[in-house]
This record gives structure tokens, sequence and C-alpha cells, in this order.
């Protein structure tokens, strides 16, 4: 019966991927699949730097300024994804760069009106508890131009 279960988690976990590929952001398909709004609980205490690989998929010199955010995304008290995000905020409204300073807002929500979508760079099945998908993209305005590199890990819960 244990085999059954895991084919079972192994088959959501390719259908979240599949909708997650589909869709224009990670928000989008967490508010469809909880059927309410996204919170992000956003660890302003953590900083990393991008990469210069990064830097170089961002199209930003080594002097450009470039804002990482860690959050946890969630619904209803409900843990969906653990997501690390590197962006720019020069090619963001500066009503955008303060809701994602001060707010609980999703990334993806407050982009919206530049019409984004994402270029998958990795896709794996992770299988260890509580994660079952890790993402790994990057997040482009509706001209094409990188907005931000993303890394999220997805829980059970997005599964059920």
């Amino acid at each position: 019966m244990l085999v059954v279960a895991v084919a079972v988690a192994t088959d959501d976990a390719a259908a979240l991927s599949r909708d997650l590929l589909a869709s224009p952001t990670a928000t989008a398909v967490l508010e469809r699949r909880c059927g309410g709004p996204i919170r992000a609980e956003v660890d302003r205490a953590v900083h990393r730097e991008p990469t210069p690989e990064q830097r170089k998929r961002l199209g930003v010199g080594p002097d450009e300024r470039v804002v990482y955010r860690s959050v946890v995304l969630g619904c209803a008290g409900v843990t969906l994804s653990v997501a690390e995000n590197w962006y720019v905020p020069a090619r963001l409204t500066p009503e955008m760069n303060a809701a994602l300073e001060q707010g609980d807002i999703p990334f993806g929500a407050i982009i919206r009106p530049l019409h984004p979508h994402r270029k998958p760079l990795e896709q794996l099945m992770t299988g260890i508890a509580p994660y079952v998908l890790r993402h790994r993209a990057l997040v482009l305005d509706g001209e094409g131009r990188p907005l931000a590199e993303v890394v999220e890990n997805y829980t059970t819960a997005l599964l059920r």
C-alpha cells in the first residue's frame, strides 16, 4: 500500500509541476489551488547576495541593486511554499517596491500589472518531507526583461 501512496504523491507533484510551468506566476497557481488569498511571511533579517551567474541571468551588472526576499507562502494558516527571490527593484514601479518592502503580499501578485511569465530553469521532485517539488525560474515581464530569479519549494499541502 505504501508504494501506491508514493505513486499517487509523485503523480500529484508532477501535475503541480505542470501547472506551475503553464502559469505566468506561482502565486496564481497557489491562489487557484488554495481557493483564497495567499499571504507572504517575509523574513527581512535574511540577506543573500546574488551569484555572478544569477546577475548574468537577470541582466544586471556587478553594481546594480538586486534585493533578496525570503518568504513562506501560505493560505489559511497552511504553508504551501518556501521561496527565495532575487529581484531587480529598478525594473519595478516605486509602488511595487514599497509593497515588497513593507507588506505581506506575494511577489507574483504585486507584479501582475507587468504581465509576468516564467522561464523555467530547473524542476526537481524532492520527495524530502515536507517538500515534494522544487522549481527554479526566471520571472520576466511582458516584454521579456528579467524581473527576478526564484527558487520555490512546494509542500505536500498543495497535493491535498
